[in-house]
């Protein structure tokens, strides 16, 4: 009986640090104080193994407007407000909680300079940011622009076609033009922002 209960009580202590750990957040926003729109692209590349908080923080203050969780090794995607800003990471591979973040393993590190996200008539200015592990340490290997152009087209809506239908379907069948005349002047169309990404 001892024995069991020295058995019981290792089991236990070996499972009281996994009690207080949640579980991982699903990768994307974790919260939004900007205030602002976030409709610019940032993309974040990262190897398998760690875990990462996305902090998007104001270089003036030092205030931290946005975060934003990604899991190691996916392909991360994000829309941030226009403005220029820092981008701090933590990073680990045991998570505990939004405050504790990976608990005592958690490291740092961010980008030397601040981006700047901006939008324009027809673009829209992000970036792509490249993490590395180099010498032990967890680098910022790269922060590429990423600028996506906006092109209008019209496209035909379905009443559009529908309309065109009714309108040639009985002249087709040999019946008479006095119908059409007046009415096919145009198909109904609607207009469709495309975006490509482009230099």
């Amino acid at each position: 009986m001892r024995q069991f209960l020295s058995v019981l009580m290792l089991g236990l202590a070996l499972l009281a640090p996994a009690a207080f750990a949640e579980d991982r957040p699903r990768a994307g926003l974790l919260w939004n104080q900007s205030g602002l729109p976030s409709t610019l692209p940032l993309q974040v590349k990262t190897f398998p193994g760690k875990d990462y908080v996305l902090y998007v923080t104001d270089p003036e203050t030092d205030r931290a407007v946005m975060a934003a969780y990604i899991r190691g090794g996916e392909f991360f995607r994000l829309l941030v407000p226009p403005g220029s800003w820092t981008l701090r990471f933590a990073f680990g591979s045991d998570w505990q909680s939004e405050v504790d973040l990976f608990g005592d393993q958690t490291d740092w590190t961010q980008l030397d300079a601040p981006l700047d996200f901006r939008a324009s008539t027809a673009r829209r200015h992000g970036h792509v940011v490249t993490l590395i592990e180099q010498n032990g340490r967890m680098v910022v290997a790269d922060a590429a622009d990423q600028t996506f152009c906006q092109i209008a087209s019209w496209r035909t809506t379905r009443h559009g076609w529908d309309r065109l239908r009714d309108q040639i379907g009985p002249l087709l069948a040999g019946e008479g033009q006095d119908g059409l005349r007046g009415n096919l002047l145009y198909l109904d169309q609607d207009l469709k922002l495309r975006q490509i990404l482009c230099g």
